[in-house]
């Protein structure tokens, strides 16, 4: 029988969590072969047109036809790799949408996209002979003085993808979390898995958990309370308690 806590707002994805993990099982099956087939192929073109084009002198090859079929070839890699790219980062998302939920899914996807765009780009453009050394040696510079910046979000950001990876609870469990660091002990019910933040429904209340301190915590899947058990087990007030019979009199 299936259970809503008073006080709580229904949400389909937290009150149905194995209906929507059907569906979105349904949408792998749907898009998986599709989508694998195209990433395959277009990783393969990538390599192969990439690794030509060196073969036959480059873009500046003295020869015409080579110079030709040089552009041709990179033009293939650059079209090839972004389509790989794609089809490799909507793959991904449907995979952690398994996991952790659709708004998980998405922000990985993008970062996987957006880095397989600048891999991809790259290569185009020291194909085409362009000075993209210094380019990389600024980014390089500028992504070290992000990192320093952002240390404590980079920190949260790498323990959600240990999370979502390595899935030690799932939307839709009840877990017991222990963490030092974090204030003691937390029971109550995973309503999602973020890339920087976990929230549980507990007896008092949602709570927002960073994924760093949960990658450090003591976690584990647990039955969850019984709220008429619980009801049960409650003292009777003194009020409901029944009076004491009056003392007789000497």
């Amino acid at each position: 029988m299936l259970r809503i806590r008073r006080g709580s707002p229904p949400d389909a994805d937290r009150a149905f969590p194995e209906a929507r993990r059907r569906a979105v099982a349904g949408m792998l099956r749907i898009g998986r072969q599709a989508d694998f087939r195209r990433a395959a192929v277009g990783a393969v073109l990538f390599v192969v047109a990439a690794g030509t084009v060196p073969a036959l002198g480059g873009v500046r090859s003295p020869g015409l036809t080579h110079r030709i079929a040089a552009f041709a070839l990179t033009a293939v890699a650059g079209v090839s790799g972004l389509l790989a790219t794609r089809s490799a980062g909507n793959q991904l998302g449907r995979l952690v949408a398994l996991r952790a939920g659709r708004g998980a899914a998405g922000v990985l996807r993008l970062i996987a996209t957006l880095a397989g765009y600048v891999i991809v780009l790259a290569t185009v453009a020291a194909l085409l002979t362009f000075p993209v050394s210094r380019l990389l040696l600024s980014g390089a510079i500028t992504g070290v003085i992000v990192g320093i910046a952002a240390q404590q979000s980079l920190s949260n950001a790498f323990a959600g993808m240990v999370v979502l990876f390595s899935r030690p609870f799932a939307v839709g469990d009840y877990i017991t979390l222990r963490s030092g660091g974090m204030g003691g002990q937390y029971d109550g019910e995973v309503l999602a898995i973020g890339l920087m933040y976990t929230t549980l429904l507990t007896a008092e209340g949602p709570i927002v958990l960073p994924n760093s301190g949960v990658v450090a915590a003591a976690t584990g899947v647990r039955t969850p309370p019984d709220p008429d058990a619980a009801a049960a087990a409650e003292p009777p007030d003194d009020a409901d308690a029944p009076e004491p019979p009056p003392t007789p009199g000497r």
